[in-house]
């Protein structure tokens, strides 16, 4: 729920019952710096208001929780004196307002802006609602009608936040490359945004569902993709922020890809043009069977670890039950890397 960022952003840590390492939770607390444990099962039973308690994460996957204010060992780094390594270093990056602060690592740029993230964190409005506010409820409306005030419309409020937020990632770091990841949300996470339940099926699996690729071409969501596009087309081609190149997820063929090509293509976004690049992610079994047709197609690859994990061991990743099977270092899953 978008609602709970602004509690995370003060909270000095988060455990919950439910949810697996890649949940929703596990992702925002990451990008916020914020020390999370998930899957605790009985954690808001045995943890009680009022104490204190000491979260410790600093052990690979497993956290742990101990009583009271555990002693806590700082030690400093100058960053002149980390070495260059031959594999570039690339940070993963959601939250506009931490780009400026984080733009002074020694890295190379930024591998993967979740987009999704900019849209629920500083937007909050489902894109189709700012489209047909007809649509929505009254209480939904007042919001939209409340939020875009100072804008000529919802809509026009609604590219700006989204350029302003890419936008702020991508001056902090130029003339850095900085990958924009298309918008990515499942359907049942856009429904938690506002106006977001008259717009998304109830879908029995949304982690196989309208995500992705497939989103961006069906009739019923392509003007919302449309909108993100001119966003970002702002981003690149009034900003001046050439160095903002483009990933599209969960892409199921090479058709759809050549489609979602066309559709950038028409709005602003063309491949090739001022040094534009556009990525895949590849996080599906059929991108790595199919690699040579998908490399036609775009410009890069880049491993998505946690969907190909989910799909090549058929384990739900929000799952806390098989939490424990969730392994990126499972033979199977390296060997598809190697692929």
């Amino acid at each position: 729920d978008p609602d709970w960022v602004p509690a995370l952003r003060i909270a000095s840590g988060v455990v919950t019952n439910r949810g697996g390492r890649t949940c929703h939770a596990a992702i925002v607390s990451r990008e916020l710096g914020v020390p999370c444990i998930v899957g605790a099962k009985d954690a808001t039973e045995k943890l009680k208001t009022g104490e204190h308690y000491t979260i410790d994460c600093s052990n690979g996957s497993t956290g742990f929780v101990y009583p009271g204010d555990s002693k806590i060992e700082r030690t400093s780094v100058c960053l002149l004196s980390i070495p260059k390594t031959k594999t570039e270093i690339k940070l993963i990056l959601g939250d506009p307002d931490a780009a400026l602060s984080l733009s002074g690592l020694p890295v190379a740029g930024v591998g993967l802006v979740r987009q999704e993230f900019v849209v629920a964190n500083h937007i909050g409005v489902h894109p189709k609602a700012v489209l047909h506010p007809e649509l929505v409820s009254p209480e939904d409306r007042e919001i939209i009608t409340e939020r875009a005030k100072n804008d000529p419309s919802p809509k026009a409020w609604f590219t700006r936040r989204l350029s302003e937020g890419i936008g702020s990632i991508a001056a902090a770091f130029y003339p850095r490359p900085v990958l924009v990841r298309l918008s990515d949300f499942k359907s049942n996470e856009y429904r938690r945004l506002v106006g977001g339940e008259n717009f998304e099926p109830d879908e029995e699996n949304p982690m196989l569902g309208l995500r992705g690729a497939s989103r961006y071409l069906s009739p019923e969501f392509k003007d919302a993709f449309e909108l993100e596009c001119e966003a970002l087309s702002h981003v690149r081609n009034e900003m001046g922020l050439k160095n903002v190149e483009l990933m599209v997820p969960f892409c199921r063929t090479p058709e759809e890809g050549k489609e979602v090509i066309n559709i950038l293509n028409a709005n602003g976004l063309v491949k090739g043009k001022d040094g534009l690049k556009v990525w895949v992610m590849c996080e599906l079994p059929s991108n790595i069977f199919a690699i040579d047709e998908f490399a036609k197609v775009f410009d890069g690859f880049s491993i998505g670890s946690n969907d190909l994990t989910q799909l090549v061991l058929g384990v739900d990743r929000d799952s806390g039950l098989l939490a424990d099977l969730f392994d990126e270092d499972n033979t199977a899953v390296k060997e598809a890397i190697t692929q």
